[in-house]
């Protein structure tokens, strides 16, 4: 059924898809009548929240009554301390997808273009097209279904504006090299301004991935987008960040929402920061049990790709749909994934061995079936 829209609604908006998030498990329970359900779905950390963060959390809920500092200063401190960037290079966001909708606001209408890989994060066409921006959509690697910057090098235009790449790319799990991030920063044309979404930097092992401060300091133009939803296990509380020039992060500042970044949010995130015990752990459970999924993936003989993140991206010899259905019977919250792109395939968060048995044996029985 088609949805019904304002006759009021500006033109280019009536095409936009809002994004579909993973089912939460209180609606799978409600509708399945369910009482044991786990949540496979939307890569959060299944270990839970930072320790120090929540203990934070717990000392400082007395204060909500307040307004956030807008300008998010010791947090902003100390993230400049990590990367060893300024203060004024920062700016925090609810969420790294809020800054998505900064940067296509502040540097994006119908005048310019923005490029992107199709299959790359679901988030990349819904802001582009808020823009009016015109859009290049590039394929994804062939093979390792990574994002590609040199055939998006090959593809843009004199007027591309904005380049969005997911390293390591969602929903994929897989990554490109430092080459050839640098092999596209050289070439593209300094009012290009080149996004690296780095929400999953934490998990990846492979060799060659981007030095992406390394280059920040030697190209104006490339941007780093973080999270800390998934190592610290934030994503309820929304903070993301963002690095670029000066110049940038004023820009981006005219379009900032006053008091986009909560005040307890602010808190959490300045302890989580510290919290290197919980993100060590956090790493060393989706290492080990990457390797227990893998071992178990191939022998249901299904095809996955190596992960450089806290999900697996495997694919099936039914419709995806089919089996995510299954799944869900049976209280596994898993992804789907577009089917025009990806109709056999699941994104499959990592989770903890319990977690992870539960999803082996359930595919065992569905593939028998």
């Amino acid at each position: 059924m088609k949805e019904k829209l304002s006759p009021l609604i500006r033109k280019h908006l009536i095409d936009v898809s809002p994004y579909q998030p993973g089912k939460p498990v209180e609606e799978v329970k409600r509708e399945l009548k369910l009482d044991d359900v786990i949540k496979l779905a939307s890569n959060e950390n299944l270990l839970g929240v930072s320790k120090k963060a929540l203990k934070a959390l717990r000392k400082y809920l007395k204060e909500a009554n307040y307004y956030p500092d807008d300008s998010c200063f010791y947090l902003k401190k100390k993230l400049a301390k990590i990367h060893d960037v300024k203060e004024d290079e920062i700016i925090l966001g609810n969420g790294s997808v809020e800054l998505l909708y900064y940067l296509v606001f502040t540097f994006a209408d119908e005048s310019v273009s923005i490029a992107y890989n199709k299959g790359a994060f679901a988030m990349y066409p819904i802001v582009s097209k808020i823009s009016n921006a015109q859009i290049i959509e590039v394929p994804l690697k062939k093979g390792n279904l990574a994002c590609d910057p040199i055939a998006i090098l090959k593809k843009i235009k004199e007027n591309t504006r904005i380049i969005f790449l997911s390293n390591p790319n969602n929903p994929t799990g897989t990554s490109f090299t430092h080459d050839e991030a640098e092999e596209l920063l050289k070439n593209v044309k300094e009012n290009t301004l080149v996004v690296f979404d780095e929400a999953y930097t934490h998990f990846v092992e492979s060799e060659n991935f981007p030095d992406s401060f390394s280059l920040y300091r030697r190209y104006k133009n490339l941007i780093i987008l973080r999270t800390l939803s998934k190592a610290y296990g934030l994503a309820g509380l929304r903070i993301g960040y963002l690095i670029a020039r000066p110049e940038i992060i004023n820009s981006l500042n005219k379009v900032k929402v006053p008091f986009n970044v909560n005040r307890l949010v602010q808190i959490a995130a300045l302890h989580a920061l510290d919290d290197d015990e919980f993100v060590e752990k956090t790493k060393k459970l989706i290492k080990k049990e990457k390797r227990y999924l893998y071992k178990e993936f191939e022998k249901l003989n299904l095809f996955y790709l190596k992960s450089d993140t806290n999900f697996i991206f495997v694919k099936f010899k039914m419709k995806a749909k089919e089996i995510f259905e299954k799944l869900l019977k049976r209280g596994i919250i898993t992804r789907p994934l577009p089917e025009s792109l990806f109709p056999n395939a699941l994104r499959i968060t990592i989770g903890r061995r319990k977690e992870n048995k539960k999803l082996i044996s359930a595919l065992n029985e569905i593939l028998k079936e």
